[in-house]
């Protein structure tokens, strides 16, 4: 097949860089996978809940620009372009930011802004989990992104209509996840006018529209690129809308949750182990 007409949208953390190497980022297997199939012409799309400044990190990584589906579709780049820039709106964001810290038991909000990675409210946060959340990101490596540690940052961001995605993390241990799972629900039917999306111990939240699915939608308009030229890779709930948007052509990562495999038509160990579908069998071991 003319792998110029072909596209991988693939997720990153937990996907791309599965397993991880703090001190290469990508696994070597995955690396190889992709410079053959940048090589042969093809597009390899990021769709990831990352920021446009990691992008552009990985894509120095990989010596190349890529183009980017990021904040989970907050905002759409390719060929330099930016095709979408959906941010939250600051009002009725403030208004849903309160009423769900009042309701549930977040431990950790956090804003991931057009122009810094991340921004945390330190007061909202107990000295206990901002320990936990400092050492986490320390052994992250090569994965760190900075984070500014501010009450008047964080208002300053919202207040600015800068804000691509925001963040509510519920903990890091026991039934965390479940109660990310369950809150997200509620949000879902009570917030229409945002996009949530469950990612682990974690709720993403961003503009109505702001979605990996509607980010591809896009991506693929402005190529001139037919939907079955797609395949898409991912391992978390922010996956769920474009595996079922190309369920035909969607692969989701055997270690990811129960709840979204579910939603995908094949699993895959590796993002490596995609080269056996884009590649007919012929073509394996040509060295290429």
């Amino acid at each position: 097949m003319d792998q110029s007409r072909r596209v991988i949208a693939c997720d990153l953390d937990g996907t791309l860089f599965y397993p991880k190497k703090r001190l290469t980022m990508i696994p070597r297997e995955n690396e190889r996978f992709v410079e053959r199939f940048l090589g042969d012409g093809g597009h390899f799309l990021l769709v990831t809940g990352r920021t446009r400044l990691y992008a552009e990190k990985l894509g120095r990584k990989l010596g190349r620009e890529l183009d980017c589906v990021g904040c989970n579709g907050a905002f759409v780049v390719a060929g330099g372009r930016l095709l979408q820039d959906l941010t939250l709106p600051p009002l009725a964001f403030r208004k849903m930011f309160d009423e769900v810290r009042k309701e549930f038991p977040v431990k950790i909000p956090m804003l991931f802004c057009k122009h810094r990675n991340m921004v945390i409210p330190r007061s909202s946060v107990s000295a206990l989990n901002r320990a936990v959340y400092n050492v986490y990101t320390y052994t992250n490596g090569t994965y760190r992104e900075p984070v500014v540690w501010s009450d008047e940052v964080f208002d300053e961001e919202i207040d600015s209509g800068d804000v691509y995605k925001a963040m509510f993390i519920f903990g890091a241990f026991g039934k965390a996840a479940e109660i990310a799972c369950e809150v997200n629900k509620v949000l879902r039917e009570r917030y229409p006018d945002f996009e949530f999306s469950w990612s682990d111990q974690a709720i993403e939240i961003t503009a109505r529209g702001a979605s990996k699915r509607e980010g591809i939608a896009l991506y693929l308009d402005h190529m001139g690129l037919p939907p079955e030229s797609l395949i898409v890779v991912g391992d978390s709930g922010n996956d769920i809308s474009m595996f079922e948007a190309y369920k035909e052509q969607s692969f989701c990562m055997a270690h990811a949750r129960e709840p979204v495999k579910k939603h995908a038509r094949h699993i895959i160990a590796r993002v490596s182990d995609l080269e056996a579908y884009v590649y007919p069998p012929a073509e394996q071991g040509t060295g290429r």
